[in-house]
Formats: C-alpha cells, sequence, structure tokens
C-alpha cells in the first residue's frame, strides 16, 4: 500500500473513532441533563452530533417511571433534532437555533396507592422561581445558559392506566395528535419538559377522572406558553388567542 493511501486509511480510521467517541460523550452529557431537567431516569438509544451541519440526532429515547409503579416507561420519543450554533459552546452557552421533538405516546399511570407517576416530573419551587425570573429578565442579568429559538412539537398519543383498584389496570386511550405546532424563545430546559407535559394532558379528561394537577405544568412551561404558541403559519393575534385560551383552561 502506498504512502499517501496509508495515511488516508488512517485519517478515516482516526475520525471515525473520534466521531464514536465525540457521540459517546455527547450521549452521556445529554442524559445526564434531561434526568435532572425530568426529575426522572432518560436514556436515549443513539447520538449523532455532526459539527459539520451543526446539528444533534437523538434517537430512541425512553423517560421511565420512578420507583413504586409496575410499568417502566412513561413517554417514548423516537426522534429529536437540534440545530445548534457551535461557536456559543465555546462561551458556555447552548444555543439551539431550532428543536424538533417527536413524543409518540406518554403512559399515565396510576399506582396501587393511588399515586400518579407524573406528579415527580412536575417543576420544583426553585425551577419554578427561575422560570418567573427568566420570564421578567432585569438589566443586569447574564445571558441565559440555554437558548432555544424555535420549538417544534409533535405528540401522538396519551395512555392512561389505572392500577389503584387492584389486579389487571384500567386502560384508556387519547389520541392527542398534534403536528408541528410551534414555540419560540426558550431559555429554560425544564420549561421544556413542563410544556410537553401541559400540551400532552390538557387534551385529556385527566385532570377530572383522577385529580391531576395540570396547573403545576403550566406554571412551569409559562414562559413558552405566552410566548410564540401556536401552529406554523398562524398570524399574530390567531398566536395570542390561543395562547390566551390555554393559559385560561384551569383557572
Amino acid at each position: 500500500m502506498k504512502k499517501p493511501i496509508k495515511i488516508f486509511v488512517l485519517a478515516v480510521v482516526i475520525i471515525f473513532g473520534l466521531g464514536i467517541v465525540k457521540n459517546g460523550i455527547t450521549q452521556t452529557i445529554l442524559t445526564s441533563a434531561l434526568s435532572g431537567a425530568a426529575h426522572v431516569p432518560v436514556k436515549i438509544g443513539s447520538v449523532n452530533l455532526s459539527f459539520l451541519s451543526a446539528s444533534i440526532r437523538l434517537k430512541d429515547m425512553n423517560v421511565y417511571n420512578p420507583s413504586g409503579f409496575k410499568d417502566k416507561r412513561m413517554a417514548e420519543i423516537p426522534q429529536i433534532f437540534i440545530d445548534f450554533e457551535p461557536g456559543e459552546l465555546f462561551q458556555g452557552r447552548a444555543h439551539f437555533k431550532e428543536v424538533r421533538l417527536d413524543l409518540k405516546e406518554m403512559t399515565v399511570v396510576r399506582n396501587k396507592d393511588g399515586k400518579l407517576n407524573v406528579d415527580s416530573v412536575k417543576p420544583t419551587p426553585e425551577q419554578k422561581k427561575e422560570a418567573k425570573q427568566q420570564a421578567k429578565p432585569s438589566s443586569g442579568q447574564k445571558p441565559p445558559k440555554l437558548m432555544i429559538d424555535k420549538l417544534s412539537l409533535s405528540i401522538g398519543r396519551v395512555v392512561y392506566k389505572d392500577y389503584s383498584a387492584g389486579g389487571e389496570p384500567q386502560i384508556q386511550t387519547f389520541d392527542i395528535n398534534i403536528k408541528d405546532r410551534e414555540y419560540t424563545h426558550i431559555d429554560n430546559p425544564a420549561a421544556v419538559v413542563s410544556l410537553l407535559m401541559f400540551e400532552a394532558l390538557t387534551r385529556t379528561s385527566l385532570s377530572s377522572l383522577v385529580n391531576l394537577d395540570v396547573n403545576a405544568f403550566k406554571e412551569g412551561g409559562i414562559q413558552a406558553l405566552s410566548k410564540g404558541l401556536g401552529v406554523v403559519g398562524d398570524g399574530t393575534d390567531v398566536l395570542q388567542n390561543k395562547a390566551k385560551e390555554l393559559l385560561n383552561l384551569f383557572n
């Protein structure tokens, strides 16, 4: 084998190897960050980070239930696509120009003790306080560590399983069928979790069936709900009306 060919092959091997390490590190960091934001275990099937296209693609992400629930999985997210700004990473900030999140199925479980699995992902008082502070920025406030310019959200269905009567669970299915609902200017990672829960759960009857407190998720995601809510293509007046309607659902 000639020397130039050897060098080329060696370079390909090194780049491929670095790619595996890079994706593995990214997967570890994102798994830890998402688990912290959701307060429950999160696992990602695979991560593909490309600096060439400045994008991250997460596949087969699963959000798991806390202990005390028979069902292991709370949410199934086949894919998340992130278009990021590489330059800001060197300044210690994550600037996502676009995030596309596809939630295939969320499972709400009421266990034999009457506890709901989704209560575990409610925002903490500290996260609520942070969200309110970021919603009303002061002149001396530091730039946020995270900024999502545009979030596109799709939700398939919500399944409710009730084990409180003992034995096999009672099951109800709610088809949500949200496609590419758009939000803008989100700078709080916990708000994304609250927003996802709020959008899914408000389109079910669970608030009356099991005394589910959806208001907690509304408060956690209120910044995102009040900024740019609506379907792509809607006018400004329509977006504002939709935001008001959703925010007043549980007043």
